[in-house]
């Protein structure tokens, strides 16, 4: 059997169907089409990002109880409805289609998936095991579409692109890409243990490494008229991010420590605490300094000599001699005397870059975060109601992004996108849906 022969009829006959069909044509991804299979949380927000900037985005989700990060809290309750947080914000701007992804073992899921596939510009995956699971490989989806761009999301990478292939095999979430990058050993103070960062940064991390990938890759088929794996390992995300960290020992065995709030190589920069909460201030190079010193020693009356730029700041020795540590000692004072206002209005009145550590109340209330449209509603379809969702980043001139729907109840778009991109009829529709295929 040739690998053509692999490929559904209706498949083989399916004409393309010009994107955006079910969602609303906006920012500079607009005509272009991306399938998502798949679960929490690198892969998903790879396909939220193509979304907010104009893609049209089918998320599959698994028949009855949809994709696992409908369950990850914390959640907003109310009247007998759940909504996951981190799910809400990472689910907007999707088409939800349920359909039974074992094509091995169902020729009718076998023909709606190769016809998603067909219909799509990129596919982004973090299944697990998608081949041994599924029946699903990348000979089959570039048989039926041999342009299409596949994301593949894993916490090691794929064994052929190199690397061991039982550590490939592994699974891992967001904590075991930070473990095996090294990341842990880089946050926090010596006196701690390895530190996880919060957030599911490593996931977030990995999404935007997946999508600059996607995208380059999506360029080049245009040019080429050939899609590829573009191959997206949760630990080499972080990694890529720490390269000084792994530079440094390679090319002179140096193994950098946990520095804590402040760094040791150069001052000031670091977190402090002020009177009403803390502040950021950094001052890097002698020029910054200069200012600094500026702006200190006028609030403060200290002789600026007493501070000099190579005696107190400009290397590890400086910053740790006894000169270096009076100067941290009586700027740390100085902060704690004063307010994140105060502090903020006159370090910033000198250019030199100082901020206060800012809460989501900070923001919520902030006319900079407001005025930039950071916070956005939507109407969300589990709640039935309008929510906040965080606004689309970065912004465009011409062809701005947007969130135009918030979370889709399971399987809502279903039979919209089988009608009206796939081409079934209702009869046929029915039929898929008595045999739980969707």
């Amino acid at each position: 059997m040739s690998s053509s022969d692999l490929i559904p009829p209706r498949v083989r006959r399916m004409e393309r169907v010009s994107a955006p069909r079910l969602s609303p044509a906006h920012g500079p991804l607009s005509g272009l089409r991306v399938l998502f299979t798949g679960t929490v949380i690198a892969g998903p927000f790879i396909a939220t990002l193509l979304a907010d900037y104009g893609a049209e985005v089918i998320h599959v989700e698994r028949p009855g109880q949809g994709d696992t990060f409908r369950g990850l809290g914390p959640f907003y309750r109310e009247e007998g409805k759940v909504l996951s947080a981190p799910f809400a914000n990472d689910s907007r701007n999707k088409l939800s289609v349920t359909l039974d992804l074992r094509i091995d073992r169902s020729p009718e899921a076998k023909e709606v998936f190769l016809g998603l596939i067909k219909q799509s510009d990129i596919w982004v995956e973090n299944l697990v095991w998608i081949e041994k699971r599924y029946g699903i490989t990348e000979e089959l989806v570039f048989e039926a579409n041999p342009r299409i761009v596949i994301v593949r999301v894993s916490g090691y990478g794929n064994a052929r692109f190199g690397g061991d292939p039982d550590r490939c095999d592994r699974a891992a979430y967001d904590l075991i890409g930070q473990a095996y990058a090294g990341w842990p050993n880089v946050v926090g103070t010596e006196d701690m243990p390895p530190t996880r960062v919060g957030l599911w940064a490593c996931d977030y991390i990995t999404s935007m490494m997946g999508t600059i990938g996607a995208l380059a890759a999506y360029v080049e088929a245009q040019r080429s008229g050939i899609g590829q794996v573009v191959d997206v390992a949760q630990y080499e995300a972080v990694a890529r991010i720490m390269e000084s960290y792994f530079v440094a020992y390679l090319n002179a065995g140096i193994e950098r420590k946990r520095e804590g709030n402040k760094a040791r190589s150069f001052q000031p920069y670091g977190i402090f605490r002020a009177r009403d909460g803390y502040v950021a201030l950094g001052a890097f190079g002698p020029g910054v300094y200069e200012r600094f010193l500026e702006a200190f020693c006028a609030a403060t009356g200290i002789p600026k000599e007493e501070f000099p730029y190579e005696r107190c700041a400009a290397t590890p020795e400086a910053v740790s001699s006894p000169d270096g540590r009076k100067l941290d000692e009586a700027l740390t004072r100085f902060v704690s005397e004063r307010t994140c206002q105060e502090l903020e209005d006159l370090f910033n009145s000198y250019s030199v870059p100082c901020s206060r550590i800012t809460t989501p109340k900070d923001a919520a209330q902030d006319p900079h975060w407001i005025s930039r449209e950071l916070f956005v509603k939507a109407f969300d379809g589990v709640l039935e109601r309008e929510i906040f969702y965080f606004g689309v980043v970065p912004k465009f001139s011409r062809t701005p992004g947007r969130v135009w729907r918030g979370t889709p109840k399971v399987g809502q778009d279903t039979e919209a996108v089988l009608k009206e991109i796939l081409g079934y009829s209702e009869e046929e529709i029915e039929s898929l849906r008595a045999k739980g295929v969707i």
